[in-house]
């Protein structure tokens, strides 16, 4: 037993920080609207990053690049990360991507959860649209179109209610209007009607001159290393575990089929592993009201949860997660303890074992951090061709907490202006 757990707390010396806490500065200053900072550090993180982060990572600097109003560069990030993400989409099956999960004591690529894929095509859509590139915008938007209908269209109406993104439908039915396809802008409006009736607009009229402008609120939700225990068994041909979760009093009972040529050296026996769990962030907004020309329009709509999304997501995967990270933590402490059946002094040294490895070997946290916790939009008649817009965060008691950057606008030849302000 003392030579086990010497040799794991050696794996403390060279045990590497999570995701979320390597992220912790880009993302206060990206949220600071440090823009300038955000991307110097980020820009470190993607040099030094390895291969399982680096498409992630590209993804945070291509929505700080957004926001900073460097489309192109976001262009660029966004569209590289993507490519990578369909190419891992189109060469491994949900299956085998879970099996590899599971039976590999390496972390591998980050795959996207499908809102994630979603917001980068919103993004690449916005990008392109704010700098200039009308056609760029639209087939980005019939690209986005398509890919919320693969996502979405199996889902039941509980799940797409809690699944869809409401902000992509929205932007994707402005470009319908903008290019003059007002059956297909309805079509979108439609559905988003079922999720979010409030927000779609009461007149859909393509030659009107509207300003609409999208802001984003609070921090996406966050993964963080937590130590649970739990232990794992055979049923059948299905991996099982049994797992206290944090808040809980009892097990809850995890499985995944088609395991059946998985053997389980020990089963049974309960032991500790760091497992990532799915942290809200505190936010004091509540509130968010335009203004245009100095004049204050109106309050913003709620448009799109994405906390309440990301969450739900993480919840449906969280038995494949926390089968991966129990036995990634079972695969190690299982060649380091050598553990014979029935041996409670063994068993008390794979439990010790289990939170010396977890502690060196923190658990899985990545996610794309730099989203929303919401959006909101607002939409209004507007005639001046040219005005400057800004938006004021109101906590619960009404008072200013923080206000967006000032944005020029102007309309040109378009009926429709759209604004984006974080």
């Amino acid at each position: 037993m003392r030579k086990a757990c010497l040799a794991a707390l050696l794996l403390l010396a060279v045990a590497c920080a999570t995701y979320t806490s390597r992220m912790e500065l880009s993302r206060d200053l990206y949220y600071g609207a440090r823009y300038g900072d955000a991307l110097a550090n980020l820009d470190k993180l993607v040099k030094d990053a390895p291969d399982r982060d680096y498409y992630l990572l590209l993804l945070e600097r291509g929505k700080v690049n957004l926001a900073a109003g460097r489309y192109d560069s976001a262009i660029v990030d966004l569209q590289e990360a993507e490519r990578r993400f369909l190419d891992i989409e189109a060469t491994t099956s949900v299956s085998e991507a879970i099996k590899s999960m599971l039976v590999n004591p390496t972390r591998g690529e980050y795959q996207p959860e499908p809102h994630e894929k979603i917001m980068i095509s919103s993004y690449l859509l916005l990008s392109y649209w704010l700098k200039g590139d009308r056609e760029g915008a639209f087939v980005e938007r019939n690209r986005l179109v398509g890919r919320l209908k693969r996502y979405t269209e199996g889902l039941s109406e509980e799940d797409r209610a809690k699944l869809d993104v409401p902000f992509a439908r929205y932007l994707a039915a402005v470009m319908y209007e903008i290019e003059g396809r007002e059956d297909d802008a309805r079509i979108e409006y439609d559905a988003l009607r079922k999720i979010m009736p409030d927000a779609v607009p009461e007149v859909l009229d393509p030659n009107l001159r509207e300003l609409v402008v999208f802001t984003e609120v609070g921090r996406a939700p966050v993964r963080v290393s937590t130590e649970i225990r739990g232990y794992l068994q055979k049923d059948g041909g299905s991996l099982v575990g049994f797992f206290t979760l944090p808040g809980g009093s009892e097990p809850q009972m995890f499985f995944l089929p088609g395991f059946a040529d998985l053997s389980l050296d020990n089963p049974g026996v309960l032991f500790t592993f760091a497992f990532p769990q799915c942290m809200r962030q505190p936010r004091t907004v509540e509130r968010s009201r335009l203004v245009v020309d100095g004049v204050e329009a109106g309050e913003m709509k709620p448009l799109d949860n994405l906390e309440n999304t990301a969450y739900t997501a993480y919840e449906k995967n969280l038995g494949p997660t926390l089968l991966k990270a129990a036995f990634r933590t079972y695969l190690k402490t299982v060649a380091q303890t050598k553990l014979a059946k029935g041996d409670d002094a063994k068993g008390f040294a794979f439990n010790v074992l289990g939170k010396v490895l977890a502690a060196a070997d923190q658990a899985d946290t990545r996610s794309w951090q730099t989203l929303p916790a919401e959006s909101r939009v607002f939409r209004m008649e507007y005639k001046a061709g040219e005005g400057t817009v800004l938006v004021k965060h109101l906590d619960a008691n009404g008072h200013v907490v923080e206000t967006s950057v000032s944005v020029d606008v102007s309309s040109g030849k378009e009926r429709k202006t759209i604004a984006f302000l974080i």
